[in-house]
């Protein structure tokens, strides 16, 4: 075995647990999970565009991430547009009072915005999901017991690490045409390919085996779930590569051994939770 693959295997197998316990808490905990990996994730943002020539705010952007999900738990969406508006309005004041023009204040006001919105706001789908906003019984996700809305949660969360590992699969066996060159080389038609069958099976078994009394999607509709939920999380991906590639990185940071940053855990997830609720809220 590898070094690589033994760190790789090291922080999954802390990780995933982890990440299964907080879930399962639910709540504010789970809102609080949610909150630091966005703080986490948006250090990162910050750290890119720095390097880019971008100053971004790193606090105040980082606590402005990690607000989202608690803000969505507490009080919905509309608390989520509130605040949306507090940092539009907020930021560039900011920049204006401590930021020379010459270091372009605006820019740095935007990205921050951006940023903020882009990692806490993106990962605050994931609230209405594990607290059985959708599918479950209103509340179904404390209420009618834990279990359920963790797996609900995890339902985009499996189907994007399956079609990742697909993808990966799939483009070192066939993979001859390039998917998007000039963001992303090394990633080919053939592998989206298999992203999307392995996004398709996911999305029909893990319903079938997991939630089986809270799943109400026939077939078409299922298999469209999965397909639209792989194609969001393929764009994910393609647009961190495309930041990375603007910002001359290899990877958004090296916080986790083998695996690279945050953000590059994330890439894929931050797309598909919002696409997974959306159609859920509107095909279920």
């Amino acid at each position: 075995m590898s070094p690589n693959l033994r760190k790789r295997l090291a922080v999954a197998g802390a990780g995933i647990p982890l990440c299964a316990l907080v879930t399962y808490a639910g709540g504010y905990v789970f809102a609080a999970g949610l909150g630091a990996v966005a703080a986490i994730g948006y250090r990162e943002f910050a750290g890119m565009t720095r390097g880019a020539g971008t100053r971004a705010f790193v606090v105040p952007g980082s606590i402005a991430a990690f607000l989202f999900p608690p803000v969505v738990l507490a009080a919905g969406f509309e608390g989520a547009a509130l605040l949306a508006t507090g940092l539009v309005l907020g930021f560039p004041a900011l920049a204006l009072a401590t930021i020379d023009l010459e270091e372009r204040p605006i820019r740095s006001a935007a990205v921050t915005t951006f940023g903020a919105l882009y990692v806490g706001g993106l990962l605050a789908f994931g609230i209405p999901l594990r607290e059985g906003w959708v599918l479950l019984p209103q509340g179904g996700g404390a209420e009618g017991g834990r279990i359920p809305g963790t797996l609900l949660f995890f339902l985009p969360v499996t189907l994007t690490w399956i079609a990742d590992t697909a993808a990966y699969a799939g483009g070192r066996s066939f993979g001859r045409r390039p998917l998007a060159p000039r963001v992303s080389p090394n990633k080919t038609v053939a592998g989206a390919v298999s992203a999307l069958l392995g996004s398709v099976a996911v999305a029909v078994l893990y319903p079938r085996f997991l939630l089986p009394d809270a799943w109400t999607l026939g077939l078409p509709r299922t298999l469209a779930f999965g397909l639209v939920v792989g194609v969001f999380a393929i764009v994910g991906d393609l647009a961190e590569s495309a930041l990375k590639r603007e910002c001359g990185v290899k990877d958004s940071s090296r916080l986790l051994p083998g695996h690279g940053g945050m953000l590059d855990r994330l890439d894929s997830v931050l797309w598909a939770l919002p696409a997974a609720l959306l159609f859920l809220a509107f095909a279920a």
